[in-house]
């Protein structure tokens, strides 16, 4: 880890000393092109001009971001609360020739530890390929297919080590390639590497074979593509001691689709050899789904051997099944569900099923009802359901939320809830949120009757300063009481200098409850009983480059700016309540060009973005499991001159 520092260390001596240099550049290869003019509108005022925002800007040169931040504060989970100073710095440099380059880094002086990612996206090659680079701290690429939802969650390590993606978008292809240690993301004051032990390479390629078709119809036909990851003394546990707990492991899979005009068939077979268990183990899964005017049906199949991993990481196993499912969205109604019917392959569980069901009716403009269920019967017993109104009313936006959990041991929950988005002035949110249940024993606890408020706020104190915060408790009849206390300021001193802060406190443990989904695969949680941890942020921020050229833009396009928070939808509503928390060290891709990871909170943030239409992309790979995307992860909006877009991204747990 001291190489990766010293190596760390480097890289941010050498961009700073590049920064002043890097403000004066001028690009003489080609004449600057006409830039946006702003033009007033009949009748309105103008915009107001900040005193900052007057002064002169540096249009020499390709368009560059950036962002410096030195941070003071203790780590999360850190008994000691010994503070530490960390170091942070995030830059940006569009070229014509050489792509978008990047790089994210933080460095911790008293760790001797940090984690850092250099990116060189969209970078022009002869004959019409595209090639993407990584180097640092990287989520290993996968071939496109292989990254679309299917019934089978397949995992992905967090490497330190190196990572390249070629497409060639005319003829169909595709190839990838990373090799690294694998390891896990701390969080603030620096988001340091936590290395584990091995090391993993992978490679994939995708080939679309009708892909020099000129017809409209030429997204349609077949895909093929191939996956492969290979383990080297890598292990599940943090800390390994003895020789039995290494193990070296490979997988491959191999994927085939098929896309027609009005459906979609995709099959997967993944063979996996390691080296604690005799021979290797193989599974299949395919997924099939076809439209029919507003509805959507499925059908599906796999089969999972036991003991079945994903080059030692895991991967549901020992069961075999068949699904179906179907979804009907009008601009009025939305439904949908599913129902597997499981048995395992060894014979170890009786055959069963896991069922689910949603369904919401917008009533009128102002009332929408939603209800939902899931069942399984395999492995054991359980069941949830839920039900929920929300309306508008004077107080705002409320919703009324009812939730029953009946568990495999015995362990039964009932809770009522009341959401509450209230009116405030532009700029400002507040959200509450109060509820009374019940929880049955578990894991040792005794049952106990319960009462939940939380409250979500964020307020500006002036034009360049705000203020932040979630405060949550939860009490129940046992005496046993869980807090958590998140608040935050930032005060933004002048068009380069801007300083934030934040505390988090916690107190109690939380119940964790499992998927009920037998597909979803077994997570290892430590769930600590207090935590209590802060930290402060000077940052500097610098942009320069012709402003006629935004992010993804073209000459004469102006440009606006995006930030917004990926967060747990824990309650599937498809909104951020007061309870509900970011998710940390995500990677949001901007039009697959540019991108970015989450903070410590789940924000994100893409300064001068062109105007027009952008597609944001949260991937399945960068989440924690069970976690995925909705939507297949993708966000498109519509990004306005000087617009400020301010969005929330959910990710949801397979029930």
């Amino acid at each position: 880890m001291r190489g990766v520092a010293a190596r760390t260390a480097h890289c941010l001596l050498a961009l700073l000393g590049v920064a002043a240099p890097l403000a004066g550049w001028t690009q003489t290869a080609a004449p600057p092109a006409t830039g946006y003019v702003d033009r007033v509108i009949e009748n309105l005022p103008p915009e107001p001009v900040e005193t900052d925002d007057a002064a002169a800007y540096n249009r020499d040169g390709w368009p560059r971001f950036l962002r410096l931040e030195t941070r003071l504060g203790t780590q999360p989970f850190d008994a000691a609360n010994r503070v530490r100073i960390g170091y942070g710095i995030y830059g940006l440099l569009e070229t014509p020739n050489h792509g978008t380059l990047s790089i994210d880094g933080t460095y911790a002086p008293s760790d001797s530890g940090g984690a850092i990612t250099l990116r060189q996206r969209a970078m022009p090659l002869a004959g019409g390929w595209m090639a993407n680079h990584e180097l640092g701290v990287i989520t290993p690429p996968a071939p496109g297919i292989t990254r679309l939802p299917t019934r089978i969650f397949l995992p992905s390590a967090i490497l330190q080590g190196v990572s390249a993606e070629w497409e060639n978008i005319g003829k169909g292809l595709q190839l990838q390639a990373s090799t690294g240690e694998p390891g896990r993301l701390d969080f603030l004051p620096a988001s340091g590497f936590r290395k584990l032990s091995g090391q993993r390479s992978t490679f994939g390629g995708q080939w679309r074979l009708n892909a020099n078709d000129p017809s409209p119809l030429a997204s349609q036909g077949w895909t093929a593509a191939v996956q492969h990851e290979d383990a080297r003394g890598v292990s599940i546990l943090d800390v390994p001691t003895q020789a039995s707990d290494f193990v070296d492991a490979s997988s491959t899979l191999f994927a085939l689709r098929h896309e027609g005009a009005e459906h979609r068939i995709q099959g997967q077979f993944v063979n996996t050899q390691a080296s604690n268990v005799t021979g290797s183990r193989q599974g299949f899964w395919i997924d099939g789904e076809w439209d029919d005017g507003p509805r959507r049906h499925g059908l599906g199949a796999y089969r999972l051997e036991p003991d079945l991993s994903w080059a030692q990481q895991p991967l549901a196993n020992d069961i075999v099944g068949a699904y179906v499912r179907s979804s009907w969205r009008t601009r009025q109604w939305s439904a949908e569900g599913s129902i597997d019917w499981l048995d395992s392959v060894s014979g170890r569980n009786a055959s069963g099923y896991f069922a689910t069901g949603s369904a919401r009716w917008r009533l009128n403009r102002d009332h929408s009802l939603g209800a939902g269920a899931t069942a399984r019967q395999f492995n054991g017993s359980a069941w949830s359901t839920y039900g929920d109104w929300r309306f508008q009313n004077g107080w705002g936006t409320s919703g009324l939320r009812l939730e029953l959990t009946q568990g495999d041991t015995e362990y039964d929950s009932r809770r009522l809830t009341w959401d509450q988005d209230w009116p405030v002035p532009q700029g400002w949110s507040f959200a509450t949120s109060f509820g009374l249940g019940s929880n049955g024993a578990l894991a040792g606890q005794p049952a106990e009757s319960i009462w939940s408020a939380a409250m979500s706020l964020a307020m500006p104190l002036s034009a360049r300063a705000g203020l932040r915060g979630n405060l949550s408790t939860e009490r129940g009849s046992t005496g046993q009481s869980r807090h958590s206390m998140n608040l935050g300021a930032d005060w933004r001193i002048d068009r380069h200098w801007s300083v934030e802060a934040n505390y988090n406190r916690a107190t109690g443990r939380n119940r964790f409850v499992t998927s009920l989904d037998p597909l979803a695969p077994f997570v290892p949680v430590v769930i600590p009983t207090s935590d209590r941890s802060f930290f402060a942020v000077l940052r500097y921020e610098m942009e320069a480059g012709t402003r006629d050229v935004p992010l993804g833009g073209r000459p004469s396009d102006g440009g606006g700016r995006i930030a917004g928070t990926v967060y747990f939808d824990a309650n599937r509503s498809g909104t951020q309540e007061a309870s509900e928390t970011g998710v940390p060290n995500v990677t949001v891709f901007l039009d697959n060009r540019y991108a970015v990871r989450t903070d410590s909170q789940g924000r994100f943030e893409f300064p001068f973005v062109a105007s027009g239409p952008r597609t944001l992309t949260v991937r399945n790979e960068t989440l924690p499991l069970p976690w995925a995307v909705v939507d297949q992860g993708q966000v498109t909006v519509d990004v306005r001159i000087r617009e400020s877009i301010g969005l929330s991204i959910p990710v949801q747990r397979s029930e």
